[in-house]
């Protein structure tokens, strides 16, 4: 379990943050749930594709609503900024996951390609 001093702030999500390990945690917890306002591991669902989803709240009020995000890209992006869609020579770019498992969100697991490495590498694990 990641220690709180590693975590990393999700810059597009208040009160979300990304560890090393992959896990995302967050203090946006209902206060039912959480009355003293502590980081709380927040739990990803699976998605058929096999990546892991989390539905985050974003707003506050009649504004709030759940977002849902892939958790490679929450994770690459707490820690090297944001995604550009398009590389400078206008190709699309995908987090890749270098051990080809979807599931496993470790930063040192992921890097930036472009959309066409990305689909050559899923044959080569074929």
């Amino acid at each position: 379990m990641a220690t709180h001093s590693k975590l990393k702030a999700i810059k597009k999500l208040p009160d979300y943050y990304s560890a090393e390990d992959g896990s995302l945690w967050s203090k946006k917890i209902s206060p039912r749930y959480n009355p003293t306002g502590e980081l709380r591991l927040v739990k990803p669902k699976k998605h058929l594709s096999g990546y892991l989803y989390y539905g985050l709240f974003v707003g506050k009020g009649d504004d709030k609503r759940r977002l849902w995000y892939r958790a490679h890209r929450l994770v690459y992006e707490a820690y090297n900024g944001e995604i550009p869609y398009y590389d400078s020579d206008g190709n699309r770019l995908d987090v890749h996951h270098v051990n080809h498992d979807r599931q496993d969100n470790r930063l040192s697991n992921l890097r930036l390609v472009t959309h066409l490495e990305n689909c050559k590498n899923k044959k080569k694990k074929l």
